[in-house]
């Protein structure tokens, strides 16, 4: 599984064992239609990568310009994979990896996020996300659970979520305080794009 774009274009990413069932990494042609809608150029946007898995769409959002990405995760093997990767391509002081289970681990997001901008270092670090990747286990209902549940104080106003589900299950134009701006198929997979109802 290669990196699509950006300084790490062409490099591989550790992948898990095939047998791993409950890691199931974005595939690569999907993932670069993804970043060539997003752009080539993610200078200094924040992102949180929720059900990171392998880290991929984060790594690759960093390869691309990114200044940060928060990976979370509820398996410890996910966890030890996108460290691998990150330590990997030298990555590590860009990044902080969380291991949580969503969406209950929102609240620890929106407490840390909260917390650090009461901090002196708000200036300097601005805990705000500009892009959202939520790419849970398909028909789960965690993508829908965890879109509703993302708190937008942890977001720019004009900040980007994008959610990952089985083509056939249909996502709602609108959700808790999120509008759908656009929709992709690719076979299987559909990825939907919203933002924070104006």
């Amino acid at each position: 599984m290669k990196i699509t774009g950006g300084f790490l274009k062409g490099r591989n990413l550790y992948c898990p064992p095939a047998s791993a069932l409950e890691i199931r990494p974005l595939r690569t042609r999907i993932r670069k239609a993804l970043f060539d809608i997003l752009g080539d150029d993610l200078s200094g946007l924040r992102v949180l990568d929720l059900f990171s898995g392998t880290g991929a769409l984060g790594i690759e959002a960093l390869s691309r310009g990114a200044e940060f990405v928060l990976f979370v995760d509820a398996s410890k093997k996910s966890i030890e994979l996108i460290k691998k990767n990150l330590e990997r391509f030298n990555l590590l002081d860009k990044a902080m990896i969380l291991q949580i289970a969503l969406p209950q681990g929102l609240k620890k997001i929106k407490e840390r996020t909260l917390f650090l901008r009461k901090g002196e270092d708000f200036q300097k670090e601005n805990p705000s996300y500009d892009l959202v990747f939520i790419t849970p286990p398909y028909r789960t209902g965690l993508s829908l659970k965890t879109l509703e549940n993302l708190p937008t104080e942890i977001l720019n106003p004009k900040a980007l979520i994008v959610v990952e589900e089985e083509s056939g299950v249909d996502l709602p134009d609108e959700v808790a305080q999120f509008e759908l701006e656009d929709k992709r198929a690719y076979g299987e997979t559909t990825l939907y794009f919203y933002r924070i109802k104006a």
